[in-house]
Formats: structure tokens, C-alpha cells, sequence
């Protein structure tokens, strides 16, 4: 028997998934399904689709609702909304049911090593500001930057583990790791890309 925990993160999707009988899935249902577990789950989604390798603008697109919802915790949101305009986009049900076949393993895997702690990071204030950073590393994606896209990525998804384990040191730790995303795509914007590497070779070799 599952616990609570493990029971919300990897089982709200599959409910939706196994509750429809149509082929598609409407994305309103399924950001309706997230409202149980606030933004981490809506976000950790999104996440995953930076850190995989796809050709542009492919990202963009994906950041846009990281946009969206970081925009909405900032403005004291409990949960992710979705705009009428898109009530009515779907995805293939064969498709969703596919990514979170392969994607709960690594989510369960993950859920092992969260436990609540630092909790002031939940308190309504503090997770506007966790929302600042989500939407400066989502925005950051959008822009046409070298290596822009997966470090900021991987603090977002970090972050929403943080945040749907109630974990306020994931939670810190993804927001340090996108400000570095960020810093590693500036230089590389105004020094080159050469010299990320000839840092790298610099320190670690």
C-alpha cells in the first residue's frame, strides 16, 4: 500500500489517464487533477521537458506554462490555473499514459529522499519569491542564449520535488542550481562557449 505522499505525486495523472475512455485528454483535466498538490506537480511535468534534449522551439514552448504558473505564485495562487483559451487543448491519452509509465519510477525514486524540513520556505510570502525565481529561469529558457535551457530546467524540476515534498531545502537547492544555470549561459553569451569549457578543464581535470 502506497502512502499518502507517494499516492498524490505519482497516482493523480494515472487516475485522470485511467478515468478517460476518450483517446485525447483534455489539459484542463488534467491541471484540474493537480489542484490536490498545488504547483509541484504542474511544474515537475514541464521540468522534465527541458531537461530532455530537444531541438528548438521546442523549449520555448514548454517554458511557456512554467511562465504561467510561476507568475500565478507569485501573484499568492494556491494552485495552477488555466486560462479559458486553453480549456480546450487535449494530448494523446496513449502519449500521456506512456510518460507517466516511464516517468513514475524515477518520481518514486526521488520521493524517498524528500522529508518536510525548513519549513518557512511554504509560508504564502516566501513561496512568491520561490515563484520569482521559477518565472526568471522559465523566461530565461525563452530567450535565444547558449546552454539556457537545461540547467535553468533542472532547478525547476529540483524545486518542484522541494515543493511537493514540502521539502524547503530541494526547494533552496533547485533555486541555487538554476541561478547557476543562468550565470554558466551568460558566460558563455559574453565570453564564449570555449571558455565554459576551458573552465571546466580549468577546476575538475
Amino acid at each position: 500500500m502506497p502512502s499518502k505522499k507517494e499516492l498524490i505525486t505519482t497516482q493523480v495523472l494515472e487516475d485522470v489517464v485511467n478515468k478517460s475512455s476518450a483517446d485525447r485528454v483534455l489539459i484542463k483535466d488534467l491541471v484540474d487533477a493537480m489542484e490536490s498538490v498545488g504547483f509541484g506537480l504542474a511544474l515537475m511535468i514541464f521540468a522534465f521537458g527541458l531537461i530532455i534534449p530537444l531541438p528548438p522551439p521546442f523549449p520555448s514552448i514548454i517554458s511557456i506554462p512554467l511562465v504561467l504558473f510561476s507568475a500565478q505564485m507569485m501573484a499568492g495562487y494556491s494552485s495552477p490555473k488555466l486560462p479559458k483559451r486553453f480549456s480546450d487543448l487535449s494530448v494523446k491519452r496513449s502519449v500521456l499514459a506512456m510518460l507517466i509509465k516511464k516517468s513514475s519510477p524515477y518520481i518514486r525514486r526521488v520521493e524517498k529522499i524528500l522529508r518536510p524540513r525548513l519549513s518557512f520556505m511554504f509560508y504564502d510570502s516566501v513561496e512568491r519569491v520561490t515563484g520569482f525565481f521559477i518565472f526568471l529561469f522559465s523566461t530565461f529558457v525563452l530567450l535565444p542564449i547558449p546552454l539556457s535551457n537545461f540547467i535553468p530546467g533542472l532547478g525547476v524540476l529540483i524545486v518542484s520535488f522541494g515543493l511537493l515534498g514540502k521539502d524547503g531545502l530541494v526547494t533552496i537547492l533547485g533555486i541555487l542550481v538554476g541561478i547557476s544555470g543562468i550565470a554558466i549561459s551568460l558566460t558563455a553569451l559574453f565570453l564564449g562557449v570555449e571558455a565554459i569549457y576551458y573552465l571546466k578543464d580549468l577546476f575538475f581535470s
